[in-house]
């Protein structure tokens, strides 16, 4: 029997409206992924004598034959087929397991996808994943998606990370940072790109008294960038820097092709569609050396033709990187601040590539659904690879754009 925790729990406001939409869905989260079973999941399937689920299990539920922990136990393989779908997929898209034997035999992974949950001191935070396209539609569409709700709700204590203490600080601390980096976020007088430049400097400044061990310096680092911002001097070292769209351009598609021709392969046909649409609009071939000048006149196309499709949703790239933030508590996800910082930025300007690529290959403006859509293929084709970050970070340091002032540049 699983351990369960309920509670009030707190989420964005689109949370709250989130259920799966299940075989009306464009990109299934039931193919291109591995299916992760717990090992009692693994071991109900197992003893499982249902005459049509018997066979398929046989065929398609395997034990890691090197895993050590109860939640990584088994999987279920993929099917053979052009959308490499779970093997217990029906011909409607609709999870057999789901249809014989009922909601509450779904493995965690399952069950619980696209939430991420977090409990952190005492609270327990639902945040929902953008890879999902229903996820993407309410969270990047509705205006009031960052509204915050309580709601209670339960799930598997297995499934629930528990946030701990990091680089000496206490978790009241470490959430203190955290929310104050949020409201930065939110702040509605300057523009997103500002916005993260700001938090830039000031995720430098923390991994400096991190790298330090200046820890008890940190209360007075919290008043200081309250007031910062309070005053507008937040905003000095923002002073002088220009937009070097030529550079975002280059750096990002470096790295959009390195990615795409590694990872090929896995990509379901919603996936394949989008992207292909991306490289057609930017003008990038797959084995061809890249025309900087044409890739630049692209880019700036498509920055042009999307600037009409996002004033009927403006809030859009916002309620992206709000999301991202949330679910990865930032900055405490990565090995520094700084680092996570650069993670940060590395995904938002991919992510505005490929809708630059997109309006770049139109002729007509993008509508908001495909902006959602375009946002989502870019979190399934880039947040749920364990390697992609490790990969843009080291093309960067290659490159000599790992430092802060350079990072910015891609802003």
């Amino acid at each position: 029997m699983k351990q369960t925790v309920t509670d009030t729990m707190l989420m964005p406001t689109y949370v709250s409206r989130f259920s799966c939409i299940g075989g009306d869905c464009e990109d299934t989260c039931c193919a291109g992924w591995g299916v992760t079973l717990d090992k009692g999941t693994f071991l109900h399937y197992q003893s499982c004598f249902d005459p049509v689920l018997r066979p398929l299990f046989t065929s398609y539920v395997k034990r890691y034959e090197h895993s050590k922990a109860d939640h990584d136990y088994g999987h279920i393989e993929l099917q053979k087929d052009a959308c490499k779908s779970c093997g217990l997929l029906s011909e409607k898209k609709l999870c057999r397991i789901h249809e014989r034997i009922g909601e509450e035999a779904l493995s965690d992974t399952c069950a619980y996808y696209p939430r991420t949950v977090h409990h952190l001191g005492d609270l327990h935070q639902v945040v929902l994943t953008l890879s999902c396209p229903e996820a993407a539609r309410l969270a990047l569409l509705a205006e009031d998606a960052f509204g915050f709700v309580g709601e209670e709700r339960t799930f598997s204590l297995d499934y629930i990370s528990q946030v701990q203490p990091r680089h000496g600080f206490s978790l009241a601390a470490m959430d203190d940072i955290r929310t104050l980096l949020f409201q930065i976020l939110r702040s509605p007088d300057i523009t997103l790109s500002n916005r993260l430049k700001v938090i830039g400097h000031d995720c430098e400044r923390l991994t400096t008294l991190i790298q330090k061990q200046q820890l008890g310096a940190m209360p007075e680092f919290l008043l200081s960038l309250e007031a910062e911002l309070e005053s507008g001097a937040a905003m000095n070292p923002l002073v002088g820097l220009a937009e070097l769209p030529e550079v975002q351009a280059q750096i990002t598609a470096v790295t959009f092709m390195g990615f795409l021709t590694a990872r090929k392969q896995s990509h379901t046909p919603h996936v394949r569609d989008v992207l292909g649409e991306v490289t057609r609009g930017l003008g990038l071939k797959e084995g061809v050396p890249m025309d900087g000048p044409a890739l630049i006149r692209a880019y700036e196309l498509g920055l042009s033709r999307l600037a009409p499709a996002m004033a009927a949703v403006p809030w859009l790239l916002e309620h992206y990187v709000l999301n991202e933030t949330l679910r990865e508590l930032f900055p405490w996800g990565q090995e520094s601040p700084k680092q996570h910082y650069a993670t940060v930025v590395i995904r938002f300007a991919m992510v505005r590539l490929l809708l630059a690529g997109r309006a770049a290959a139109r002729e007509t403006t993008l509508t908001p659904a495909e902006l959602a859509e375009t946002v989502q293929v870019a979190c399934r084709h880039y947040h749920h690879d364990a390697h992609f970050t490790k990969f843009a970070l080291e093309n960067l340091a290659a490159a000599g754009w790992d430092s802060l002032e350079r990072l910015q540049t891609l802003l």
